[in-house]
C-alpha cells in the first residue's frame, strides 16, 4: 500500500502538469483581429419605426436609397423625412467597432451624428440608423438593406 504522502505528491504533480498544459494552449491561440467596416454601396429603407411602432404600412419609402461611396461621400434618392436632405461626407466613429455614423451634409458645417448598428439578419447584411428629427420625444429607427446589383 502506498503512502499518502506519495499519493499526495502525485494529485499535486497532475494538477500541476494540467494548469501548465492549459497555459501552453492559451499561448499558441490564434487572435483574430475584428475587420473594418465597409459600408460602400447602395442601401435601400426596408423599415422605418417611431418610438418603437412599425410605421412600414404608412410610408411610401421604396425609393428612398443612401448610396455610400468609397470616397467618403454620400446622396440621396427620393424624398423621405431624415437627418440630411442632400449629398455630403461621412464617417464612421471608429472603423473597427462603430456605434455612430457621422454624417455632414455639403450645405452645412455641423457633423451630425447617428447611432449605428450593422447587424446580419437572416443572412444579410444590414444597416440600422437610430436618429430623431427634431422632437426629442420622438426617435426613427430606419433599417436599410444593400442593394445587390444584378
Amino acid at each position: 500500500m502506498k503512502s499518502p504522502k506519495f499519493i499526495k505528491l502525485l494529485l499535486a504533480s497532475v494538477v500541476c502538469f494540467c494548469v501548465f498544459q492549459s497555459c501552453e494552449d492559451e499561448a499558441t491561440a490564434i487572435l483574430v483581429e475584428e475587420p473594418i467596416k465597409d459600408i460602400a454601396g447602395t442601401w435601400k429603407v426596408i423599415q422605418i419605426h417611431r418610438n418603437g411602432e412599425d410605421l412600414s404600412k404608412r410610408m411610401k419609402f421604396e425609393n428612398f436609397q443612401m448610396v455610400f461611396k468609397a470616397d467618403g461621400t454620400y446622396t440621396l434618392s427620393d424624398d423621405l423625412p431624415f437627418l440630411v436632405d442632400g449629398p455630403g461626407k461621412y464617417a464612421l466613429n471608429d472603423p473597427q467597432y462603430p456605434f455612430s455614423l457621422i454624417l455632414s451634409p455639403t450645405d452645412q458645417e455641423e457633423h451630425l451624428p447617428v447611432k449605428f448598428q450593422f447587424p446580419i439578419v437572416e443572412g444579410q447584411r444590414q444597416l440600422s440608423l437610430n436618429l430623431s428629427l427634431g422632437c426629442t420625444s420622438n426617435t426613427y429607427q430606419y433599417v436599410f438593406q444593400r442593394v445587390i446589383a444584378e
